[in-house]
């Protein structure tokens, strides 16, 4: 029955003459040139019925931020994991979940297929901060609208893009050898707008992990981290072409032994949008390469894909419908072991969404074939389907309420890996992760700031995991989480503003349907204060960050509870003929604190939180 429906949808599509095609043809939709994130109807975030927020390029050049984190770890219910691995890799976790959420650079999937569970699928080291022009981050299931991947959320970086002539340099020393510089130069034209960047940022010696054991204690230490990437787009009409490149390498020590790791990237996007008609061609590439344990692993990730969607009107829904394409390959060496992976796989998906007034309700449906067909392993399709309810308010409020199913795919690295000392075989067999997501609250602004709170509850099976001895990846637990994220922002006068997110939250798993729930270490409590000051030339933020209750109840590898974290950061600056000065501090009571605490084979492991850190930033436009 799906894959006759399919056959139905897919046609009517590809040919525009079937009966879809015929109904949804009454009058075309205009809408903006950039749709965003979580919908492909609406034009603003006020509008889509779940926890929404947005960074803008404003608040991005006022924050101080260098790293794409720190600026993400200020949204409610996001943690940032920073630094909690050897490469010093920038990651974050979002309702108890740090794989299973969907990055998307300019609206496409962005992510590794060869990422483990448990690890973040993207590094946003690769998205460097310089070239953002805002960040968009919607909570709850996005499969019926994205696909794999967006089950605690989606987070959609959107590039800068040029509208006017004038260029920009930045120029950043810090504590520990930091240093960072970029240049922007825009052009804009009667018949094409163009932007050029480039960023570099490099990083000395630091503190890391902590190890202790019967073999003794020694401290792990990043030696060196180095960071070049820059890009170009050009817009001409409807049409939009951009490109970026770049790659960025961490040494550090194990032991009394150097290890390294290099990445590379580049990716591709051509873009037509006109008033109803959207097309997008990509094509991504990333590559690392790893020295560790005296060898060498090689892994190259590369996806390309197309995308074509529709909006119309039929009487008074407003609808949206589409198809996807998506090709994944990956290559996996590890030279001293003789192991090599090559898979691949591919993935079409029709989708529609469907907006309904009902009343003084409005009802969102969405619904999305999803088809991944893949070499060797076993293929998935599946229907996700996802609803909202929403009711707006003659106050300006948004109420509003969804469920929605989500899906997560195996990547290929854990269907190809096995444990070749005890002869296991790849589990080709592996499902992919799969679960519902509720959510209800309301939001909105006034002339006094805006709010945002709401209750969520995710439930996910076939939660993949790697078995206690390493020898395969199996569909081994199950994950739950729920808790309600608060947000506030008042304009206190016309010199003050205060702005507070507040989460409590329950992460749970376990390993089989007969286990008990165990906690798994994301914070209870999650609360960021900010007080901002501004007049005329010269503004100041104040920042406190508290983590509570991070107890770890999983058995197994052993975690151990951590106490409660109170961060404290400041920013001062000053505009002036010859450039902002911005001097700014993180952590500058210097808190002592571990990301990750945890047991294993009777060694004990502590990753190093950040210390306290200084920078001085020149910033200059011209």
């Amino acid at each position: 029955m799906r894959k006759f429906l399919f056959g139905i949808l897919m046609i009517s599509i590809v040919t525009g003459t079937g009966s879809v095609s015929s109904v949804l043809a009454e009058e075309v939709v205009t809408v903006e040139k950039e749709v965003v994130t979580g919908s492909r109807i609406y034009t603003d975030l006020a509008e889509i019925p779940t926890a929404t927020y947005v960074i803008d390029r404003d608040t991005i050049e006022k924050s101080g931020a260098s790293r794409l984190s720190e600026l993400l770890s200020q949204v409610p219910g996001v943690s940032t994991r920073s630094r909690a691995g050897n490469t010093q890799g920038e990651f974050i976790e979002m309702r108890g979940l740090t794989t299973e959420m969907l990055i998307l650079v300019d609206g496409i999937p962005y992510y590794r297929t060869s990422h483990v569970a448990g690890a973040a699928a993207v590094d946003l080291r690769s998205l460097p901060i310089e070239n953002i022009e805002r960040i968009e981050v919607v909570k709850g299931a996005g499969s019926s609208v994205y696909g794999s991947m967006a089950a605690a959320g989606v987070i959609n970086i959107v590039t800068r893009k040029s509208d006017q002539t004038q260029a920009s340099v930045i120029t950043e020393g810090g504590s520990n050898d930091w240093k960072r510089g970029s240049l922007q130069v825009s052009i804009a034209g009667e018949k094409f707008n163009a932007n050029v960047w480039y960023s570099h940022k490099e990083e000395g010696e630091s503190p890391l992990l902590s190890y202790s054991g019967a073999a003794g204690e020694f401290e792990n230490k990043n030696l060196g981290y180095e960071n070049d990437s820059g890009g170009f787009s050009l817009n001409s009409g409807p049409w939009d072409l951009s490109a970026a490149w770049g790659s960025y390498s961490s040494e550090w020590t194990y032991g009394n032994d150097p290890e390294e790791q290099e990445n590379d990237f580049s990716r591709y996007i051509l873009k037509y949008q006109d008033g109803c008609n959207r097309f997008l061609f990509y094509l991504d590439d990333q590559e690392q390469d790893i020295f560790q344990y005296g060898s060498w692993t090689n892994v190259d990730d590369q996806a390309w894909g197309a995308e074509y969607s529709r909006n119309t009107f039929w009487k008074e829904a407003l609808i949206s419908w589409g198809i996807a394409y998506r090709n994944e390959e990956m290559t996996y060496d590890l030279d001293a072991w003789f192991i090599n992976y090559d898979r691949s796989r591919t993935n079409y998906a029709p989708f529609v969404e469907v907006s309904i007034p009902v009343g003084d309700l409005v009802m969102d449906l969405g619904l999305r074939y999803e088809n991944w067909d893949q070499n060797d392993a076993d293929d998935y399709e599946e229907l996700i389907p996802h609803i909202s309810f929403s009711y707006q308010t003659t106050a300006g409020s948004l109420w509003y309420l969804s469920a929605g199913r989500f899906f997560a795919m195996p990547s290929l690295y854990e269907l190809s890996y096995f444990d070749n000392w005890i002869a296991t075989e790849p589990n080709l067999s592996l499902e992919p992760e799969d679960g519902w997501s509720y959510e209800m609250g309301c939001k909105g602004r006034n002339e006094k700031g805006s709010w945002n709170v709401g209750l969520f509850y995710l439930e996910m099976d076939n939660k993949i995991d790697i078995l206690p001895d390493y020898s395969q990846y199996v569909n081994l637990a199950e994950f739950r989480s729920w808790g309600i994220e608060s947000s506030r922002n008042w304009k206190i006068s016309p010199l003050w503003e205060f702005a507070l997110g507040l989460t409590w939250m329950e992460a749970e798993e376990k390993e089989t349907s007969e286990s008990s729930w165990l906690k798994g270490g994301t914070p209870e409590w999650d609360l960021n204060a900010a007080l901002a000051y501004k007049k005329g030339p010269f503004s100041g933020k104040l920042q406190l960050n508290y983590l509570g209750d991070r107890e770890d109840e999983r058995e197994g590898i052993g975690y151990l509870s951590q106490e409660d974290v109170v961060t404290v950061d400041a920013l001062l600056q000053w505009e002036t003929d010859a450039g902002t000065f911005i001097l700014s501090g993180y952590n500058i009571l210097d808190e002592e604190y571990y990301l990750q605490d945890y047991t294993s084979w009777g060694t004990t492991t502590r990753y190093y939180g950040q210390e306290a850190r200084y920078y001085v930033t020149w910033k200059y436009k011209f």
